[in-house]
């Protein structure tokens, strides 16, 4: 799959034409009138909702899938987790329809993957990713714009507007591809995603190849996106950014869900926390007041000092008891921070169970 091809999946045999210096496709096919049975606008109706999917690759004897199942709500933001070759990309080609599964199903809202209805309405950013490098960025978005069918008395204003999106400088934008970093062609890659405004987002390690400035807008974007009423799916091995972003996230393990975790439930497995406060405002008491909150709040004392104390915790709820109960007694208390991450430990956790076999693993 190509990463030029990935916002509009196969919805036109045109090719683009120089028109001075812009981008002008001919040939293509009459869309509209294809699209006989458009995707409905019903709000009931799940996003995703994939069904017993089990995939094997020609010439394997391994399963890339067996057995998925998994739904994703609209306006939902859906993390895809798991070590390397556990099949989270084999499952977004069968999400896209790019991927024929040996069974199961796939429904975009409501429709098979494969309609054209769907594909119109999905935007792809590719792991991999290869461009027309004679094109300039502009032109780029420009031919994009129109294989999503898009109003072309907004072209200019949408091009611009996607490449101001990803923050790519305005010097740039008439530079042929070839002379592009690898950051700044995955930036042009998260534009074309954006450039047809779709209604479901895959994204597969969105933030391959960027610096942190990248990083922090590839998680700013996923968050607009949602906000505008859009469904994306997340594969990423960035698990600090996945627990920002998403709502739930699933754990694929050896091409099964082992897990998935609600991030916004606060049921996550024991953690510490790291709590800081300035002696000085304290008079003595620290040692008091500490056990007496850890008695109440039934967090354990790891260990504490003159300004700082790490405690363990079962979930958020007993964390946000804790800070609650030391500043009711008086603790100034400046910073509370985890020390492991949610996903970091159901990453450890899941990664370490069954290292010989598939026992443990259950399908969603």
């Amino acid at each position: 799959m190509r990463g030029g091809e990935g916002n509009r999946i196969l919805l036109a045999s045109g090719k683009p034409v120089f028109k001075g210096h812009e981008i002008v496709i001919k040939h293509c096919f009459p869309i509209t009138t294809m699209l006989n049975d458009n995707v409905d606008d019903n709000s009931s109706l799940l996003a995703v909702e994939a069904s017993g999917l089990k995939k094997t690759y020609p010439g394997s004897d391994v399963a890339a899938l067996s057995g998925i199942s998994l739904s994703v709500r609209q306006g939902e933001i859906f993390g895809l987790i798991g070590p390397n070759g556990a099949g989270k990309t084999t499952l977004i080609g069968c999400l896209l329809g790019l991927l024929r599964p040996d069974s199961g199903t796939v429904k975009i809202f409501g429709k098979p993957a494969d309609s054209l209805a769907v594909r119109q309405i999905t935007g792809y950013v590719p792991e991999r990713s290869d461009f027309e490098y004679w094109m300039t960025a502009r032109q780029f978005l420009q031919y994009h714009h129109g294989l999503a069918r898009r109003d072309k008395r907004d072209r200019e204003r949408e091009v611009a507007e996607a490449l101001e999106s990803v923050e790519l400088s305005k010097t740039v934008w008439n530079r042929r591809l070839k002379t592009y970093s690898r950051g700044m062609l995955q930036r042009l890659n998260i534009a074309q995603m954006l450039i047809g405004k779709p209604r479901l987002a895959l994204l597969d390690e969105p933030t391959l190849g960027l610096d942190p400035t990248g990083v922090t807008l590839v998680r700013n974007l996923v968050k607009k996106m949602q906000d505008d009423g859009m469904t994306a799916i997340v594969n990423s091995h960035q698990l600090d950014e996945v627990e920002r972003v998403c709502d739930r996230v699933a754990f694929i393990k050896q091409g099964k869900i082992a897990s998935v975790q609600d991030l916004h439930s606060g049921a996550v497995s024991d953690y510490f926390l790291l709590v800081r406060w300035p002696e000085s405002q304290l008079n003595g008491r620290l040692t008091s007041l500490v056990a007496e909150v850890a008695e109440e709040t039934k967090a354990s004392v790891d260990e504490y000092h003159h300004d700082w104390g790490r405690f363990s915790v079962r979930d958020n709820k007993m964390a946000s008891l804790l800070i609650r109960k030391l500043i009711e007694r008086g603790v100034p208390v400046e910073e509370a921070v985890p020390e492991r991450a949610k996903l970091e430990e159901l990453f450890a956790n899941e990664s370490s169970s069954d290292q010989t076999g598939h026992g443990g693993i259950h399908d969603e």
